[in-house]
């Protein structure tokens, strides 16, 4: 005998009320990642924009923006260097080598990224910091550090000793165990400052708008098994 089921549209109770609170959730994510897209391709084009403009000399009273390339002279300080953890260069842990320049003697220095070491492998035993003596005159990329994402505290562990490994570049941080200032900006040389400009500094506008689109996928997936869910056959009428 032929089937005289038809389907017919009755969306039960519970899953209908789920869809409803779960779809604005997973559209405002996806939005919000949006958002942080938009936000970082601003961020890129105005470092761009900063990079391509002529050095500017380094000292107390000038402000320079993230990006902005920089000439910074003075003297490393031979005694004292931070490791900068979790620091990952061709799937090798290691750490990135911070030491303050004195600009002079006795005004402010400034963090400088020279570049990055291999761990090693054991945490109790530290790489080596060999420290070039005498007058130093670089140009690199000046930033301003954010602590860790997942960071537990405001509070840094500093070690005994030196160098000192750290979670955190911020030299607002770091400035109480040198008993000098810092300027608020590190600067990037060499090879540390290309890692710099490649990373980003966090994830890139790719990486938000990939993100958005999974949780906009999400939502069709969920509205779609909510639809077929909610698709019955009844006999006669519905």
């Amino acid at each position: 005998m032929p089937d005289r089921r038809r389907p017919c549209f009755r969306p039960a109770l519970q899953p209908t009320l789920a869809m409803l609170v779960l779809l604005p959730v997973l559209i405002a994510l996806g939005v919000w990642q949006l958002d942080r897209a938009a936000q970082k391709a601003r961020l890129e084009e105005a470092r761009e924009a900063s990079w391509r403009l002529p050095p500017v000399a380094l000292s107390a009273d000038v402000r320079v923006s993230p990006g902005r390339r920089v000439i910074a002279q003075g003297r490393y300080d031979p005694r004292h260097s931070f490791l900068l953890d979790n620091q990952v260069r061709h799937a090798r842990a290691g750490y990135m080598i911070l030491t303050p320049l004195r600009l002079s003697k006795r005004g402010p220095a400034v963090l400088v990224a020279r570049g990055w070491v291999a761990s090693g492998g054991r945490r109790d035993r530290l790489p080596p910091v060999d420290t070039p003596p005498g007058l130093i005159r670089l140009e690199g990329e000046a930033w301003r550090p954010t602590p860790p994402l997942f960071a537990l505290s405001d509070q840094e562990a500093f070690a005994t000793g030196w160098p000192k490994v750290v979670q955190t570049a911020a030299p607002e941080r770091l400035a109480g165990q040198l008993g000098y200032s810092l300027l608020p900006v590190v600067v990037s040389v060499g090879a540390a400052s290309a890692a710099e400009r490649a990373q980003g500094r966090g994830f890139g506008p790719a990486r938000h708008r990939a993100y958005a689109a999974q949780w906009f996928a999400l939502a069709l997936v969920l509205v779609g098994g909510w639809a077929a869910m909610s698709l019955r056959r009844e006999r006669d009428v519905c």
